[in-house]
C-alpha cells in the first residue's frame, strides 16, 4: 500500500505539471518504475508500474519472504530526475518528518580529498595541492610518494617540510569518515516517531530531513526503507515519446512493444547501442556482439554480466558466453552447487545465487545466508568475513563437502556489486525500450538524450558522431531558430542555446524570450542591444556558429558584436555607436580555427571531427579505426584517435581499457599493467598514436597496445571519461 501511495503522489506531480491526464490510469502511464526485491517487483507488477512478471521468469522469492529475516526487503522505485526531488519533499509532507526521513550516508576519504584537507591543515599552497590532485593516476594514498617522484614539479618536495608529513599521514586517512551526507534516495518510513530512536536533522536542501544512520545501520534496525531513485533514462524516454507524438500524432505504447523485435536486437548485437541505458559502455558494446541477445531473458543476462561482482570472478564472463551461447560443457566443484549455479551456467551472475549457494552448501537459513552476503559488501569487514568463513566451512563439511572444496566454493563469493536477478529483468525492459526508440525513432532519441545530459558514458562529441551514423546529424545552434534545449529541425538535431559555454540556461531563455517579443535578430550587435548579454557569452555564441545564418564571416560577427556600447550593470539598454564608418573587411576564421572555436564553446564539432584535420599530418601507415577494427587477428597496426573513455575495472594493478575515436568510428585498446605503467602520462594526450596487435574474439576486435605517443593538436577537446 505504501508502494502504491508513493506512486500516486508522483502521478499527482505529473498531473500538476501537465505531463499526465488525471483520467489516465496509473497502469497506462506510470510515473516511475519498480524494481528491487522480487516481492517489491511483484507488487509493482500488480499495481502497474512494472512490466516484469516475476512468476513468468521464475524469480527467487524465498530470500525475501522468510519469517527468519531480520531485515525487510529493499523496495526500489525509479523516477525521472525532474520528478524525484519534488517527490521526496511530498513524501516528507505527506507522512511528516517524524515518520519519513532520508537515510544518512557517510562519505569517506579518497586520495584527492586527503590531499586537499590534509594539505590545507599542513599549510601547503592551495594551487600546488590542486595541481597535484589533477595529475594523480592512482586512487591509493600509499602510491602518493611514487606519483610525486614521477612528476617533475613535485619530485623535489617529497622530503620537504609539510609535504613529508602529508606523505606519512595520507595512508592513515584512506577510507576514514569525512562527512555525513544524504543517501541518494533511501527514505525511512516508520509508524512511530523516528526521533525517539535516532536524531533527525534538517538537510541543506529545504524541506528534507535526514538521520545519522547509514543504510547498513537502517538494515540492522529493521526499518522499512524505500529507495526513491533518480533514473535519467526515464526522462529521456518520456521526452522522446512526447516528440514522436508531436510529429506523428500518436504516442507509442511501450507496454505493447514486440519484445523480440529483430531490428532492435540486430542493432544491439552489432555494437551500435551507444546512448542506450545500460547497453552503451565499451564493455557492453562488446558483450552485445558476443552474446547476441534475441529476447528479454538474453538481455537480462547481458545487463547483469558487466557488473564488478561478476567481472572479478576471473574469466567468468567469457565462460558464461561460451556455455550460454555456444553450448560449452562445465562441471560443478560439488553437486550441492547445482541449484544455485545452474541458472548462471556455472557462474554467479546475481545476488540471489550467492544466497542459494550458501544455503545449499553450508546449510544456512535464508536469513543467515543473506546476512553473510551483506557482510561481504560492508567496509572494514575482514574479521566478520573470517567468522562467516569458519561457519561456512564447518557447515559444508557437515553436508559432506571436503574442506578444500568448501574453501574453493567460499572463494567464489565477493563483496563487489552485482545485480539482484529482479534488477536485471526490470532494467532489461527499460534498456530494450530505449533501444527500440533508437532503432525506430533515432531523431527523437538523440534530441531527448542531449536534453537530459549528463547521463551515460560518452562526451557529447561521441554522441554526435553516433547520431550522424543513425541519420540524425547535429546542427550548430542558431539565435533565430534554436530554443534553450535541443529540438528536431528538418531531420536533424538543432543544438540548444544552453549548450553554448558562458550562455547557460538563463542566458538561453533570455535570448529566446526577447526573440519571441521583438522578432528575429538582425545580427550579433542587435542581440547585444536587445538582451544585454555579456561579451564573453556573445563571443561564445559567435564561435559556436549561432550567427552563421546572419553573418557567414564569424570575425565580422565578432566585430558587429563589439560595435554597440556595453549595457550597464543595472540592465539599462545599450546604445548603438554611430554607424557612419564602414566596418573593415576582415578575413574569416580558417576551417581549423572554426573547429577549435566550436570544441571550445560546445565540446562538439557538428560538421566533422578533429581527426579530419589530424589525418593529413599522419604517416600513411596509420590506419583509421574502421580499418583497424576489420584487420585480421594477430595483425600489427598503427592507429590514431581521440581517447573518449578509459576504464580500470580491476583497480590500480589491473588491465586498462581505452576507447579511441576518429572520423570513421571507434576502437577499444587494451593496455596490460606494465604497458599502462610505462605510458600512463602519455595517455593524457588529447589524441593518441598507438602501435599494437589486433586481437579478435567472437567477431569483436581490440588492439593490444605496445607503444603510445601523444599528439598535441592544441584543440580544447573534452576530457575522456575515466571509470575506475
Amino acid at each position: 500500500l505504501l508502494y502504491r501511495e508513493i506512486c500516486l503522489l508522483a502521478q499527482r506531480i505529473m498531473e500538476e505539471r501537465g505531463l499526465a491526464d488525471p483520467e489516465t490510469p496509473l497502469e497506462e502511464r506510470p510515473p516511475g518504475r519498480g524494481r528491487g526485491s522480487s516481492v517489491a517487483l511483484l507488487t509493482g507488477y500488480l499495481i502497474g508500474i512494472s512490466h516484469v512478471d516475476p512468476l513468468r521468469w521464475n524469480l527467487t522469492l524465498e530470500r525475501f519472504i522468510s519469517e527468519e529475516m531480520h531485515a525487510l526487503p529493499d523496495i526500489d522505485l525509479d523516477f525521472p530526475r525532474g520528478l524525484r526531488d519534488e517527490l521526496i519533499a511530498r513524501v516528507h509532507r505527506r507522512f511528516g518528518p517524524e515518520f519519513a526521513v532520508l537515510t544518512g550516508a557517510v562519505s569517506t576519504y579518497s586520495v584527492r580529498g586527503i590531499i586537499q584537507d590534509l594539505g590545507k591543515a599542513l599549510g601547503l599552497p592551495k594551487e600546488d595541492l590542486r595541481a597535484l590532485s589533477k595529475q594523480l593516476h592512482s586512487h591509493d594514498a600509499t602510491d602518493l610518494r611514487a606519483e610525486m617522484l614521477a612528476l617533475p614539479a613535485f619530485r623535489d618536495r617529497v622530503d620537504a617540510p609539510g609535504w613529508r608529513a602529508l606523505l606519512e599521514l595520507a595512508p592513515q586517512l584512506m577510507g576514514a569518515p569525512r562527512s555525513l551526507g544524504q543517501h541518494v534516495g533511501g527514505m525511512v518510513l516508520s509508524d512511530s516517531p523516528i526521533s525517539s530512536m535516532t536524531p533527525i536533522r534538517a538537510e541543506a536542501t529545504e524541506g528534507r530531513y535526514i538521520i545519522d544512520w547509514d543504510k547498513d545501520s537502517v538494515d540492522d534496525a529493521g526499518f522499512a526503507k524505500i529507495d526513491l531513485l533518480s533514473l535519467p533514462v526515464l526522462d529521456q524516454i518520456e521526452e522522446a515519446l512526447d516528440l514522436v507524438e508531436a510529429r506523428e500524432g500518436r504516442r507509442p505504447d511501450l507496454s505493447a512493444l514486440d519484445p523480440e523485435d529483430a531490428g532492435v536486437y540486430d542493432m544491439i548485437n552489432a555494437g551500435l547501442s551507444k546512448g542506450v541505458f545500460l547497453l552503451q559502455s565499451p564493455a557492453q558494446l562488446k558483450m552485445g556482439q558476443r552474446l547476441r541477445s534475441r529476447n528479454l531473458l538474453d538481455l537480462a543476462y547481458q545487463v547483469a554480466l558487466i557488473r564488478p561482482g561478476v567481472g572479478v570472478q576471473g574469466s567468468a564472463v567469457s565462460q558464461f558466453v561460451e556455455r550460454y551461447r555456444h553450448g560449452a560443457a562445465w562441471d560443478y566443484d560439488h553437486p550441492l552447487e547445482r541449484r544455485a549455479l545452474e541458472r548462471g551456467y556455472g557462474v554467479i551472475v546475481w545476488q540471489e545465487q550467492v544466497v542459494q549457494l550458501i544455503m545449499d552448501v553450508a546449510g544456512f537459513t535464508a536469513a543467515e545466508a543473506d546476512e553473510m552476503r551483506r557482510a561481504f559488501t560492508r567496509p572494514n569487514a575482514g574479521q566478520l568475513i573470517a567468522r562467516h568463513r569458519e561457519r561456512f566451512v564447518a557447515g559444508a563439511r557437515r553436508n559432506g563437502v571436503p574442506a578444500e572444496v568448501a574453501e574453493r566454493i567460499f572463494g567464489k563469493i565477493n563483496g563487489h556489486y552485482m545485480f539482484p536477478e529482479s534488477h536485471s529483468h526490470a532494467f532489461a525492459v527499460t534498456a530494450y525500450q530505449a533501444a527500440w526508440l533508437k532503432r525506430h525513432h533515432p531523431l527523437e532519441f538523440f534530441v531527448a538524450l542531449m536534453n537530459n545530459q549528463p547521463m551515460g558514458f560518452y562526451p557529447l562529441e561521441t554522441l554526435k558522431e553516433d547520431a550522424r551514423r543513425f541519420g540524425a546529424p547535429f546542427l550548430n545552434p542558431c539565435v533565430n531558430r534554436s530554443r534553450a534545449r535541443c529540438i528536431p529541425h528538418e531531420g536533424a538535431v538543432l543544438l540548444g542555446l544552453r549548450f553554448v559555454r558562458d550562455v547557460g540556461e538563463a542566458g538561453a531563455e533570455a535570448i529566446v524570450a526577447e526573440r519571441e517579443r521583438g522578432g528575429p535578430y538582425a545580427g550579433a550587435g542587435d542581440l547585444v542591444r536587445r538582451t544585454g548579454l555579456k561579451s564573453r557569452a556573445v563571443q561564445s555564441l559567435v564561435e559556436a556558429g549561432a550567427f552563421d545564418a546572419l553573418a557567414a564571416n564569424r570575425r565580422q560577427a565578432l566585430w558587429d558584436a563589439g560595435l554597440p556600447v556595453r549595457s550597464l550593470w543595472n540592465g539599462q539598454a545599450a546604445l548603438a555607436l554611430s554607424g557612419g564608418a564602414a566596418p573593415p573587411a576582415l578575413a574569416d576564421f580558417t576551417p581549423y580555427e572554426r573547429m577549435m572555436g566550436e570544441y571550445r564553446t560546445m565540446g562538439v564539432y557538428p560538421r566533422g571531427h578533429v581527426m579530419e584535420f589530424v589525418r593529413p599530418t599522419l604517416d600513411a601507415s596509420v590506419l583509421p579505426t574502421a580499418e583497424a577494427d576489420a584487420a585480421p587477428d594477430g595483425c600489427r597496426v598503427r592507429v590514431a584517435g581521440w581517447p573518449v573513455a578509459r576504464q580500470h575495472p580491476r583497480g590500480r594493478d589491473g588491465t586498462v581499457f581505452v576507447t579511441i575515436e576518429d572520423e570513421t568510428g571507434d576502437l577499444q585498446l587494451i593496455l596490460w599493467p606494465r604497458v599502462f605503467a610505462r605510458y600512463k602520462r602519455a595517455l593524457n594526450g588529447n589524441v593518441l598514436l598507438v602501435r599494437g596487435t589486433v586481437s579478435r574474439w567472437d567477431d569483436t576486435a581490440t588492439v593490444v597496445v605496445s607503444d603510445v605517443r601523444p599528439i598535441d593538436t592544441r584543440v580544447p577537446l573534452p576530457a575522456a571519461h575515466d571509470w575506475r
